[in-house]
């Protein structure tokens, strides 16, 4: 009893120093050499992968950084941060040397990679769009004013305009003839028909023996078969109209845009794309001026980056918008450091694995919740 407990204990030591060395396998073997002075690392506010005090920032990328930090066996005091303005300021401190490396929501693009170095991307960004989020109940202002926009009035009208012509072809066929619906008089008669010709025309319900003429009871008769295929027509066209999808705007390709009132930060990347793209766009000054246009229904949709629409709706910061489907303008977040920089394999070798790590995937989770 006694060895085969010696031997499941061995067997669960092996197992938790062959997994504690699965888990280190990417970081260097190595330890880092830490300028005297420590690490200057540059940011530029960006949320949420950079916010916060400026001596202590946090966020996104914040966080990916203490991974690679941690992997690399660095303390806080190994590193300090200094803020910039702008991505340009940010490229040119990374490219002069004036930081050991810069974290920011940076893009990998051909522009950049001519100056500084970037280390393997670890994070996945578009610009996107948010709509009007109507799954919890519509406004009932918005619905009547989706109602009167539609072509829901257009499809009553015919259907009390068909009725209508359906009586008067019944009053004037048997004004005539004898019929009881006439005998109190030419208008009683006109008004027996319009009931007469509403239960025919919406319930299918007729007979043609009720009519003197031949001619009359044959039109009850074509009436009854087309009526109800005429009726069903009528009501599916209606409900479809009335359905949740048909009062939120579907924004699945660019194409979609096309006639909406669409918004975007002002001097930002997503009013550069509108422009390239000719889509017309309203300039917001900020996101509680989305959010008010957003409540008003002045807008149909904002398009900003992704990243941080998700974000704020995950925060809550802005409320009764849902993501659309639609997606342009993919980009890589990476790390930008000084060309030839030492730092660049090290940092590689835990970016490769790092953004595969469970707590990463956690930490996405607790910034985007479920993408």
């Amino acid at each position: 009893m006694m060895s085969f407990l010696r031997v499941a204990l061995t067997i669960l030591c092996l197992g938790l120093t062959a997994s504690q060395g699965a888990a280190q396998q990417h970081c260097p073997d190595t330890p880092l050499d830490v300028p005297q002075g420590g690490l200057v690392i540059g940011t530029k506010f960006s949320p949420p992968f950079v916010m916060g005090p400026k001596e202590a920032p946090e966020g996104l990328g914040i966080d990916f950084w203490e991974l690679i930090a941690d992997c690399l066996d660095l303390n806080p005091d190994d590193y300090s941060f200094v803020e910039y303005g702008t991505d340009a300021d940010l490229i040119a401190a990374a490219r002069d040397g004036q930081v050991d490396l810069a974290i920011s929501a940076l893009p990998v693009t051909a522009g950049n990679e001519t100056w500084v170095d970037f280390s393997y991307p670890f994070f996945d960004a578009s610009l996107g769009v948010i709509v009007p989020d109507r799954s919890r109940g519509a406004n009932f202002a918005l619905l009547i004013s989706r109602i009167l926009h539609s072509n829901i009035l257009s499809i009553v009208a015919g259907l009390l305009g068909f009725m209508i012509f359906v009586g008067l072809i019944y009053w004037w066929m048997e004004r005539r003839s004898g019929n009881e619906f006439f005998r109190q008089g030419p208008l009683s008669g006109l008004y027996r028909s319009m009931i007469w010709s509403a239960l025919l025309v919406f319930q299918g319900q007729g007979n043609p023996f009720e009519l003197k003429s031949r001619f009359g009871q044959l039109f009850v008769l074509l009436l009854m078969f087309v009526g109800v295929t005429i009726i069903s027509s009528f009501t599916a066209i209606i409900t479809s109209s009335l359905t949740l999808q048909a009062l939120e705007p579907e924004v699945n390709t660019v194409g979609d845009l096309e006639g909406r009132a669409v918004a975007v930060m002002n001097q930002s990347d997503s009013a550069d794309w509108a422009a390239d793209t000719n889509v017309p766009v309203l300039s917001m000054q900020a996101f509680s001026q989305v959010q008010r246009y957003f409540d008003e229904g002045r807008i149909d949709a904002f398009i900003h980056e992704r990243e941080v629409l998700e974000y704020l709706i995950n925060r809550r910061n802005l409320t009764g918008v849902k993501m659309a489907p639609l997606q342009v303008e993919p980009k890589r977040y990476a790390i930008a450091l000084p060309p030839g920089s030492p730092l660049r394999e090290p940092i590689n070798l835990t970016v490769l694995t790092g953004i595969d790590d469970p707590i990463w995937q956690t930490t996405l989770q607790g910034y985007f919740g479920s993408r």
